[in-house]
């Protein structure tokens, strides 16, 4: 575009053909009828420096405009690296130090340099040591298993004794299947709870035996055994009693029993009761039921009773500083990513205006090749001016008297004397 504008001067010299020397061709041929210039001229003749004098004019022109249009490019040049530099380079430098400022601020309030942070690191590093001590005293593995399905194994054991105790309260509460059901299920999670510690006290063996001593250990497990087989045999002596009455047809009614006989004279009656096929088999699966609930507790506990404690607080004090660091790492990195796409869009922004400096600054350095073009351009219009006169000024006189400077060998200094002084 501004080439253009620069060229604006040439038009006569841009759009020029052959045909337009005709008038340069007529006017030698006028002047030579007349024998001008003379044989004797050195110089060009008055029509000739007429279109010497004109190519210099529009040299001179075109030399101005080329010279206001690269000063606007110097100018326009400068404002853009001006915008550049203080424009998207400086506000860039602004929000880089910002970045910096608000990770920094991040790393205090919520990441390693916050209080919290460090609460976290030196509650694991108390959790690992005290870990790490009975580890190294006991100098083992921790020895456990189904540790994430030991409840639900309790709740099933549980579970499957209520079919099995059902067979037995059944004696007192025909009337009440929901009430058996619920007497049933009560039944089964205080057998499961007695085979759970049972379990326990003789994983952890030497643990009890030294808290409560030989005697108080012995007696704990007598304790818990003989409350398990005495309430496993009594379920036992109801179902047998109960098969008993149906055997023998009778009827019993619980009220009247308690009535005629008192609550000791019927536990009595019960405790006395010989079992039998249906007694013997309920107290055989509520021996197995028991025994897998204290097998499962036995497997599910370590030796040591402090161990497992130990690990899982480890364990919890390790994640809570990772889920810690992780919730820092998500703020951090969405922080960070506001303000990357902020500086990605300088950056966008400055490429653009950096492609348009270089642009300009080819402009400018094709301004002098240009230049060059168009003054040749000027000089070969001459010339065909110059030598159209002088090949009409030739036939005009008949081929005789030419002047001396006529021809190519007077046309070699043009372009100095179209040049602007």
């Amino acid at each position: 575009m501004k080439g253009i504008v620069a060229r604006s001067t040439l038009t006569r010299y841009l759009s020029f053909s052959e045909k337009d020397t005709k008038p340069d061709r007529i006017k030698g041929r006028s002047d030579g009828e007349n024998d001008f210039p003379p044989a004797s001229a050195g110089d060009f003749s008055p029509h000739e420096l007429e279109r010497l004098t004109q190519a210099r004019a529009a040299v001179t022109n075109y030399d101005r405009n080329l010279h206001d249009i690269r000063e606007q490019l110097n100018l326009d040049l400068t404002s853009r690296k001006q915008e550049l530099n203080e424009g998207y380079l400086g506000q860039k430098e602004t929000i880089i130090r910002s970045k910096e400022s608000a990770l920094e601020s991040l790393r205090q309030e919520t990441g390693a340099n916050s209080e919290a942070y460090r609460q976290l690191y030196t509650e694991q590093e108390e959790k690992k040591e005290n870990f790490r001590r009975v580890e190294l005293n006991l100098n083992r593995p921790l020895q456990i298993h189904f540790a994430k399905s030991y409840l639900i194994l309790l709740f099933v054991l549980a579970v499957l004794e209520v079919p099995i105790n059902k067979l037995a309260v059944e004696f007192f509460f025909q009337e009440s299947p929901f009430l058996a059901l619920i007497l049933a299920l009560t039944i089964g999670v205080v057998l499961i709870t007695l085979a759970h510690f049972l379990g326990v006290m003789l994983r952890q063996l030497g643990h009890y035996r030294e808290r409560l001593g030989t005697k108080g250990y012995i007696g704990g497990l007598f304790f818990i055994t003989f409350t398990a087989g005495s309430l496993i045999y009594l379920i036992s002596a109801l179902r047998q009693q109960y098969v008993d009455f149906l055997a023998q047809e009778q009827q019993q009614d619980l009220s009247a029993m308690l009535l005629s006989d008192g609550v000791s004279g019927l536990l009595g009656q019960t405790i006395q009761t010989e079992l039998g096929i249906a007694g013997l088999t309920l107290l055989v699966l509520n021996v197995s039921v028991f025994f897998l609930g204290m097998l499962f507790s036995f497997l599910r506990h370590d030796p040591h009773p402090d161990y497992e404690r130990l690990y899982f607080e480890r364990k919890q004090a390790m994640n809570d500083l990772v889920k810690f660091r992780n919730q820092f790492e998500k703020k951090a990195t969405k922080l960070q990513n506001e303000f990357d796409e902020k500086i990605a869009y300088l950056d966008k922004k400055a490429l653009a205006l950096d492609n348009e400096i270089g642009e300009m600054v080819s402009r400018r350095a094709a301004l002098d090749t240009e230049r060059q073009h168009d003054i040749s351009m000027i000089i070969d219009v001459l010339r065909q001016q110059i030598l159209a006169y002088q090949s009409g000024n030739v036939d005009g006189r008949d081929g005789k008297n030419i002047p001396k400077y006529f021809g190519e060998p007077g046309l070699t200094g043009l372009k100095e004397r179209i040049s602007p002084a």
